[in-house]
């Protein structure tokens, strides 16, 4: 390597080593991990709650609570885009309640009771699954 290529060589290094960690930083802040840890109930309290409905198909278990809904999905679904919405009267989206990925036990906290909800990929525009709670 000549002069002129260690020096571009080295500004380019620089300049890596600094953006790469920001990047990640910036993308891992959007995740919430840290806030979610914090927020969720220890075992005892979530069995102090009393189970409104339950309801489960093929894919998921859904478990209705007062203050939260509680998703297992049974396993990882094809799709990387899966969201949990709140269907209203008339069948159409109306809150996202969150996100699912993996396999796992989903918890997530709610405002007012959900009559309907709906699992959809918003990538491919389709409907995954649609669950809907009986309760008084």
């Amino acid at each position: 390597m000549n002069s002129r290529q260690r020096k571009s060589h080295t500004f380019i290094w620089l300049f890596s080593v600094i953006t790469v960690p920001l990047v990640m930083i910036f993308s891992v802040k959007d995740l919430d991990i840290l806030s979610s840890k914090n927020n969720q109930k220890t075992k005892n309290e979530v069995s102090i709650e009393k189970r409104l409905d339950v309801v489960e198909n093929s894919i998921i278990k859904a478990t209705l609570y007062k203050t939260y809904v509680e998703i297992v999905l049974k396993s990882s679904l094809k799709n990387a885009s899966s969201v949990v919405y709140e269907l209203n009267s008339e069948g159409e989206k109306s809150t996202i309640i969150g996100q699912l990925s993996t396999a796992g036990i989903y918890r997530f906290s709610i405002h007012k009771l959900p009559n309907k909800l709906l699992i959809y990929d918003d990538l491919k525009q389709t409907n995954i699954t649609k669950i809907t709670f009986k309760w008084d």
